[in-house]
């Protein structure tokens, strides 16, 4: 069986592995990965059963939205647009975002 990869997966295991980010940014890419892990568990074991259709699209499109901030600031930093410490300051609030994803839905 193959494993499945995922966008957010795919960007924050390239951040680890890039040897331009700080240490922090290698910190924020493994907090972030745990939280992505964290709110797939919850969608498949409790989300799907505890919250209508239409909440838990609207819960996934605010990951969605997450997943692409994450992408775009990646994309920014990759290029060369985006400085070192803006990109770690951008990576933080996607990850504080995702670390707070699964709160939000239980309120």
């Amino acid at each position: 069986m193959a494993a499945r990869n995922s966008e957010v997966l795919d960007v924050f295991l390239k951040v680890a592995a890039d040897s331009r980010v700080s240490w922090r940014a290698v910190e924020l890419a493994g907090r972030g990965i745990s939280a992505d892990a964290a709110g797939v568990v919850w969608v498949t074991s409790k989300g799907k059963h505890s919250l209508g259709g239409e909440d838990l699209s609207d819960l996934l499109m605010k990951q969605g939205e997450l997943v692409d901030s994450l992408s775009e600031v990646w994309r920014s930093f990759d290029s060369g647009e985006l400085s070192g410490a803006d990109f770690e300051d951008q990576l933080e609030t996607v990850v504080l975002g995702l670390e707070e994803w699964i709160p939000q839905a239980l309120r």
